[in-house]
């Protein structure tokens, strides 16, 4: 548990009643245990700090209100003869308090075990609360976005929010989406002892995923032996979760090491389209172009094409295309020649610096010789027209790892430069040690001649080849 600091005054405002609807079988469980276990009356109270109330949302009777006051002022349980109080805490927040009045005399008292037992129902009680994650009209993003300032002020000493696109989120679908949320980040800033997290929200065709990711001390995924009660809120958090994304048809994935942080990836159906088939690999495809005809023309291809093919989402401008790649981790990004502009080789080589890169294919009607020179040194499995018949094979093959050029692309790429002469013999020599790692002063070594004239050399053929530093060079082969 995660001491709370003493709330010296808190004026606790009790409500004309209990709270309407019908409770969570869960608190309802819990409020039971309660009462068994001090052969009394058990109540799960929720808490609203900001509003300084409290209302009951299970439990019959009155509860006794001066035993929740003195534990909402200290922080800690309260042992008042036959009455006990346990806060319910979402890291250092009190979210609520599970309480239990005893059917003995108060001379019996409750005992410590009493009260270890009840801290163990208020870490359940903890994830049953559901008005702890509720939007209450915010957006998704606006609410994560102060979830984030909460961890930021209180645990971490950096919380970044990325979202990518825009739409509409189904109603409920939200509320349960932060709930989880939160939960992922409850987990970072108490348990993981992270330094940084990050949440990613993308709205995708039919699809809305959320990613968590922290730099925090992370965990054995395998692990199956039990934990112990000091780190077992974190595991039960990730329990509820992964309970939440089935029962929405979604996917979660954790991926955590000890010492590597924890990286969860929730997606979630939003519309109609038919939730993933569990246990099927599919290759993850994001589309990005400026214009959304373009788009929406790729995404239908590709969907009546190869169906295997799975849409993970759509991007409209390069500042989001590495955010986008990073928080999804699409295997085949099919980009348009025109959004990368003139940092063809930039973007490229940020996105082959990803972890988990994904292939690319370009979208081009005619990319000029000089471009797609570059483009295929820098390791494009493609370039190919929006609108051509061969659109599906190009992006297949990249999701296999393949190249697919078309005939008169490779008679392009074989032909020398533009404007250029063709690459000498002595060229062709520097540019294979170039490509095994050489330095001038090393290459110059091997073949007898200066540094000076390496570097002459290098120059030439990277304007022969169009390539723009010696990394593309070396690739080029």
């Amino acid at each position: 548990m995660v001491a709370a600091a003493p709330r010296p005054g808190f004026p606790v405002t009790p409500p004309a009643g209990p709270r309407h609807g019908e409770p969570e079988p869960l608190l309802r469980r819990i409020a039971d245990h309660l009462g068994t276990l001090t052969g009394g009356t058990g109540w799960v109270v929720r808490v609203d700090e900001a509003a300084r109330s409290w209302a009951i949302a299970v439990g019959d009777g009155s509860v006794p209100g001066e035993a929740i006051a003195r534990m909402l002022t200290t922080g800690e349980p309260v042992v008042d003869g036959p009455v006990l109080a346990v806060p319910v805490r979402r890291g250092p927040r009190i979210v609520g308090a599970c309480v239990a009045s005893a059917g003995h005399a108060a001379g019996s008292g409750v005992s410590d075990a009493d009260v270890h037992l009840a801290e163990l129902f208020a870490d359940y009680a903890a994830l049953a609360l559901a008005d702890t994650g509720v939007l209450a009209g915010r957006t998704l993003e606006h609410a994560v976005r102060q979830e984030l300032d909460w961890v930021e002020a209180h645990a971490c000493t950096r919380a970044d929010l990325v979202t990518v696109g825009a739409a509409s989120i189904p109603e409920g679908l939200g509320d349960e989406v932060f709930r989880m949320t939160q939960e992922a980040l409850l987990n970072a800033a108490v348990h993981a002892d992270a330094a940084c997290v990050r949440v990613g929200v993308v709205h995708g065709p039919g699809t809305l995923t959320v990613l968590v990711e922290d730099d925090g001390r992370g965990f054995d995924t395998a692990a199956s032996a039990p934990l112990p009660v000091a780190t077992a809120g974190a595991r039960l958090g990730l329990r509820a979760v992964a309970a939440r994304a089935r029962r929405l048809d979604g996917e979660l994935e954790i991926d955590s090491a000890p010492g590597r942080g924890t990286r969860l990836r929730l997606t979630l159906p939003c519309t109609s389209a038919p939730p993933p088939v569990p246990g099927r690999t599919r290759t993850g495809v994001l589309v990005a172009a400026v214009r959304p005809v373009v788009r929406a023309g790729v995404v239908r291809m590709l969907q009546l094409g190869a169906p295997d093919l799975g849409m993970v989402s759509e991007v409209s401008g390069a500042d989001d295309l590495a955010a986008a790649c990073r928080l999804l981790g699409p295997d085949v990004l099919v980009v348009e020649h025109d959004l990368l502009g003139d940092d063809l080789v930039g973007m490229l080589e940020r996105l082959a610096a990803q972890p988990d890169p994904p292939a690319v294919v370009l979208l081009a009607d005619d990319c000029p010789d000089e471009r797609l020179r570059v483009a295929v040194g820098a390791g494009v499995k493609g370039c190919v027209d929006p609108d051509a018949d061969r659109l599906v094979a190009v992006v297949a093959a990249a999701g296999r790892g393949e190249t697919l050029l078309a005939d008169d692309q490779l008679e392009r790429l074989a032909a020398p430069a533009r404007g250029t002469h063709a690459i000498t013999p002595r060229e062709r020599e520097v540019r294979g040690l170039v490509a095994r790692g050489l330095t001038d002063r090393q290459i110059g070594r091997a073949l007898a001649i200066s540094a000076k004239t390496v570097e002459k050399h290098v120059g030439s053929l990277l304007r022969k080849t169009g390539t723009r530093n010696r990394t593309m060079l070396a690739q080029l082969g």
